[in-house]
């Protein structure tokens, strides 16, 4: 963007930079459209890569905020295929892990086995979102690289052109083509090199710093799952404990009641003959 809005500028002036790309030959002008489609490239890259981070920044904060108020993580729901941001898409792994093992944590044991695959399924979650943080970066990298070699490219053909057309009798006219190129393919390659290195240096940082507070969401994020699974273990204990004392009081009255069914015969036998009444009279 930079190029061509100098361009423009130059172009109103005498001996701007149209008449130096009029002086060109065609070989300069290959490498001169080369370079002004790199600078056009660079600006879009670093325009899109900086609204994405500041987007998914702003994601990032105001699901860490509404987080905050649920009261339980591995109890939420995320529809499959919905557009996730990078801490929703960590919960959402570490969620549909914990849920392989739904039911079925009563011991430390159970929980240590479950945080495993919590663990392994937010790393990968980590890694996906680092490829989504890093894209559009080896586009900057690239330019900040190669701007200066094409610019570069054009100086030495501009200068092997100049020596092609040196002679005794050699004019401007035919020195102009060789010399112009060397000079607009080198401020070109500037052109492209230096804003695609401030831009590259300022949204690596940014993604550094996003990566770094991914890291440490990811660690927070375990440590509350971890949290609520020892606390879904416990009150699963619990209520396995409740239910085997349950049962262990519903089958005592059956244990106490056989033996005063099967002990009632033997009492009647021993008991007293019953008196008919004037019995001892007629004795």
């Amino acid at each position: 963007m930079l190029s061509p809005v100098l361009m423009l500028i130059l172009a109103d002036t005498e001996k701007g930079a149209l008449w130096y790309f009029k002086q060109m030959d065609t070989a300069g002008l290959a490498v001169a459209g080369v370079l002004l489609i790199c600078s056009f490239i660079g600006w879009g890259a670093m325009i899109q890569k900086w609204t994405d981070v500041n987007e998914l920044r702003r994601r990032n904060h105001a699901f860490e905020r509404r987080l905050r108020d649920e009261p339980s993580v591995v109890a939420l729901n995320f529809p499959r295929g919905s557009n996730l941001g990078p801490y929703e898409f960590l919960v959402a792994e570490a969620v549909s892990a914990v849920q392989r093992h739904k039911g079925r944590m009563v011991k430390p044991s159970d929980v240590t086995l479950c945080m495993g695959h919590v663990e392994n399924a937010i790393q990968r979650g980590i890694a996906r979102t680092m490829v989504k943080y890093e894209e559009k970066m080896v586009i900057l990298s690239s330019l900040v690289s190669g701007g200066p070699f094409l610019g570069l490219l054009g100086t030495v053909w501009g200068v092997m052109v100049t020596f092609g057309a040196l002679t005794e009798k050699a004019s401007i006219a035919q020195l102009a083509p060789g010399v112009c190129g060397a000079l607009v393919t080198t401020t070109l390659g500037l052109l492209v090199a230096i804003p695609a290195t401030f831009g590259y240096n300022y949204l690596l940082t940014q993604v550094k710093i996003m990566t770094t507070e991914l890291e440490n969401y990811a660690s927070s994020l375990a440590d509350r799952v971890e949290l609520e699974l020892e606390g879904e273990a416990r009150r699963n204990f619990e209520a396995a404990q409740e239910r085997e004392r349950l049962l262990r009081a519903a089958s005592a009255p059956a244990a106490t009641i056989a033996p005063l069914v099967t002990a009632a015969p033997a009492e009647a036998a021993v008991l007293p003959p019953v008196s008919l009444p004037g019995w001892e009279d007629a004795q």
